[in-house]
C-alpha cells in the first residue's frame, strides 16, 4: 500500500507551507519581471544570489541571513539597479548584499576605475613588518620601490600600512594608510564578521576607498555613499575589537544585560556600545 505522508501533515501546516513557498516564488518573478530591461543572464543570476543567502544555514541547521526573509521586494530590486547605474556587475564575490546593505570589495573599486579610465595603472598593497618601502614624487610623477621581506611569512598582525598608487591619463596618485587608521574604520564597521574572515582584503579596500574619495570623489559618489551604510560612526572608536566581537555575538537582551553586568568595569566605551548593540537588538527583533 502506497501511503501519502503529505496529506499526513496537518492541513492548516500544509496550508501555510505552501503559502510561505509559494510567496518565496512570487517574490522571485516581481524581481524578475521589476528587472526585465536588464541583461537576462544577470538577472538570474542576482536572484539565484538572493536565494542562496536566503536559504543558507550555518552547523546549528540555522539561517546564516535570517534578517533576508524581512527584506523587501523593492528594496532588492533598488540594489540591483544601484550596481547596474555603476556599470558594474553583481557577482556575488566582489559586490555582494550584506545585512546592512550593499558592499563593494577592493576589486570592484578598481573595476569601477577602469570602467572610467580604461588606462588606468591601479598597485594597491600592504607594508608588513621588515618589508622596505620608499617612495618619492617628482614633478607630479610617483616612483616607488617596495621589497617584501618575506611573502610566506606574512599576517595579519603584521601588516604596518598600506599604499594604493594610481596612474592614469587624470595624474598619478599615492595614498597611504597606517595599521591604527585602517582599525578604526574596522571599529565603526558595522558587520565584523567580514574582516575576520577577510582582514587583508578589508584592509586593501579601506584604502582603495580612502583614494577613491580623496582623489576620484565624483566618480565614486553613489559607491561611497552605498557602502558607507555599512559603518555606524557612532561607535566608539576606544572599543577594544576583542570587545566589540564578544558584544556582536549576543543577539538576546537579557544576555546583552548579564553580559554587561559582569563586564560594567570596562570604561565608557565598553557602556556606550552596549547600548548600540541594545538598539540594534530592539530593532531586528
Amino acid at each position: 500500500m502506497k501511503i501519502n505522508f503529505t496529506k499526513m501533515i496537518p492541513l492548516t501546516i500544509r496550508k501555510t507551507f505552501y503559502f510561505f513557498y509559494d510567496l518565496l516564488m512570487l517574490n522571485k518573478e516581481n524581481i524578475i519581471k521589476a528587472l526585465s530591461e536588464y541583461d537576462t543572464n544577470r538577472v538570474q543570476q542576482y536572484v539565484d544570489y538572493l536565494t542562496k543567502i536566503a536559504t543558507e544555514k550555518n552547523k546549528e541547521k540555522k539561517l546564516k541571513n535570517a534578517r533576508m526573509e524581512y527584506k523587501k521586494d523593492d528594496y532588492l530590486i533598488k540594489i540591483f539597479k544601484l550596481v547596474e547605474a555603476e556599470g558594474l556587475v553583481f557577482d556575488w564575490k566582489h559586490i555582494t548584499l550584506q545585512n546592512t546593505w550593499v558592499s563593494y570589495d577592493y576589486n570592484a573599486l578598481k573595476n569601477k576605475m577602469l570602467l572610467v579610465y580604461p588606462e588606468s595603472t591601479i598597485d594597491i598593497n600592504l607594508v608588513y613588518k621588515d618589508d622596505v618601502f620608499e617612495v618619492k614624487k617628482e614633478s607630479g610623477k610617483v616612483w616607488y620601490t617596495h621589497q617584501v621581506y618575506d611573502p610566506f611569512r606574512n599576517r595579519d598582525n603584521d601588516i604596518v600600512w598600506g599604499y594604493v598608487v594610481i596612474k592614469n591619463k587624470r595624474w598619478e596618485f599615492i595614498t597611504t594608510m597606517w595599521s591604527s587608521d585602517i582599525e578604526k574604520h574596522r571599529k565603526v564597521a558595522k558587520t565584523d564578521y567580514i574582516w575576520k574572515a577577510w582582514f587583508a582584503e578589508m584592509c586593501m579596500k579601506t584604502i582603495m576607498k580612502k583614494a577613491c574619495a580623496i582623489h576620484f570623489k565624483d566618480i565614486y559618489t553613489e559607491i561611497e555613499a552605498q557602502d558607507n551604510e555599512n559603518y555606524d560612526l557612532d561607535i566608539p572608536l576606544e572599543i577594544d575589537v576583542e570587545w566589540k566581537w564578544a558584544i556582536d555575538a549576543i543577539t538576546d537582551i537579557e544576555e546583552l544585560k548579564k553580559y554587561w553586568e559582569k563586564n560594567k568595569w570596562k570604561w565608557k566605551a565598553f557602556d556606550k556600545y552596549v547600548l548600540l548593540r541594545k538598539q540594534q537588538i530592539n530593532e531586528n527583533s
